[in-house]
């Protein structure tokens, strides 16, 4: 059971029109629920239900950022035809979200150690915001934002790498919150999750290819790929 509704949550599927859920109505996020849903990032959990307040995974953020970002290893060459079981011991080589495991391995999206995955290890603020930053670095993708620090409090501590992607999902709109606090080991809903793919995307409509860098020059400001640590 488990296996099957995990599945559901991210399954690809085209040609809906409106999303059949009858839990999201009043939900803020509605729009962006159905705009990730039209376009087949995320669906349901079953029953007409989106479960918008349910957390989410590591595996389920990798499958909805390799369909967000287009993501797939087709540049790198192999001696055999590569499967999940290369990289991890955690991800069953048939599992739904094997594929986008290993495509995120060999991409450099996720932090992992031990030959660990962990799949099913709900996703902090922090840690997405890192995804994203290197789903853009993966992709060459490079985006000129008006640079700001935000005013974050419970930012202070976290890595040098943690601060810049905070920046640049905040200068981007991908991931802003109001007040003082980015709440980084805060856990991310199905709901939360949907508006930061759905900003995702509008950021994606207006990057561009990064440029060889000629030498002697520096990195573009804002341009996660080429300065990934701003």
């Amino acid at each position: 059971m488990f296996f099957l509704l995990s599945a559901l949550l991210i399954a690809p599927h085209a040609g809906f029109a409106r999303a059949p859920f009858d839990d999201i109505q009043s939900h803020q996020a509605s729009a962006d629920i159905e705009a990730v849903y039209e376009k087949g990032i995320m669906l349901g959990t079953g029953d007409n239900k989106f479960s918008p307040d349910e957390f989410v995974d590591r595996a389920q953020l990798a499958v909805c950022l390799v369909k967000t970002f287009d993501l797939n290893i087709d540049d790198l060459q192999f001696i055999k035809a590569p499967v999940p079981a290369d990289l991890y011991d955690d991800v069953e080589d048939n599992s739904w979200y094997g594929k986008a495991a290993m495509i995120t391995g060999y991409k450099n999206i996720f932090n992992t150690a031990d030959r660990k995955f962990r799949p099913h290890e709900t996703i902090a603020r922090a840690e997405a915001a890192s995804a994203i930053v290197d789903s853009f670095t993966a992709k060459k993708l490079s985006v000129v934002t008006t640079m700001m620090w935000p005013d974050y409090t419970d930012t202070t501590n976290l890595t040098q790498k943690q601060q810049s992607d905070i920046s640049f999902v905040f200068n981007t709109g991908i991931m802003r919150y109001t007040g003082n606090e980015f709440r980084p080991d805060g856990k991310i809903t199905r709901a939360e999750l949907a508006t930061i793919l759905n900003q995702t995307l509008k950021t994606l409509a207006v990057a561009t290819p990064v440029q060889a860098a000629e030498p002697g020059s520096s990195p573009a400001s804002g341009d996660p790929a080429a300065n990934p640590r701003m």
